[in-house]
């Protein structure tokens, strides 16, 4: 065996250690992904399910007030129309705090934070096209549109993860919030109903399993 002969089976050697270090680390990442049963950790599973809490208690009250219950009046609606979003953004940015100090582990993880990162984004596109769309055509309606959306987005995500941990009450979740969200698309006329499925699919949908991977991610972790 010549010198060149030898240098060069010794870069295949390095070649396939370097391959065999690589699907490890894959393997090891998937392992670590899959301590956790949600993939948001604590605080991204308490963030998930505050919104749903949040969101949910406004279309509820929305609903009462539909039903001539209770008048806020002009104010009163102001409050309630921004006051859940306010306080998102500030539990939000204590997550995004939070999470730069201790980032996510694993790659299954990581693929399910991706998912609602991307699915947050696209939610920013779409209130410009509906908010546009609406004040266009001066017609309310259009805006409606836009939560059913959401919803199913929402719906979209949760089978990616159901894909990714085969984990039944995922199925369910991302089946809820495609019926609710292709509901309230069906039902943008009859308010009491549309606002009804809405706070039911926060609450149901968002809040519960938020919270529950919040609970599991502090198990894992315990």
């Amino acid at each position: 065996m010549t010198v060149h002969d030898a240098a060069l089976k010794g870069a295949d050697m390095s070649k396939d250690l370097k391959s065999v270090q690589d699907d490890l680390a894959f393997l090891r990442g998937l392992a670590e992904g899959s301590q956790e049963r949600g993939g948001l950790g604590v605080a991204g599973g308490a963030l998930y399910g505050a919104a749903g809490l949040l969101y949910g208690l406004q279309s509820l009250i929305y609903v009462v007030q539909e039903r001539g219950l209770i008048g806020l009046g002009g104010l009163g609606n102001l409050i309630l129309a921004w006051a859940p979003t306010v306080i998102f953004l500030v539990l939000m940015t204590i997550v995004i705090i939070k999470d730069r100090k201790s980032p996510q582990r694993g790659v299954t993880n990581r693929a399910v934070n991706a998912a609602f990162q991307a699915t947050g984004v696209a939610n920013l596109a779409l209130i410009i096209v509906f908010a546009a769309a609406a004040s266009r055509h001066k017609d309310f309606h259009y805006w409606l549109f836009h939560p059913a959306v959401v919803f199913i987005l929402q719906g979209a995500v949760w089978q990616v993860i159901y894909v990714l941990r085969r984990r039944m009450w995922m199925l369910i979740v991302a089946l809820g919030w495609l019926v609710s969200g292709v509901a309230m698309g069906l039902l943008i006329e009859r308010a009491d109903l549309y606002l009804m499925i809405a706070s039911f699919g926060l609450f149901a949908f968002m809040a519960a399993p938020g919270f529950y991977m919040m609970r599991q991610a502090m198990r894992s972790a315990a």
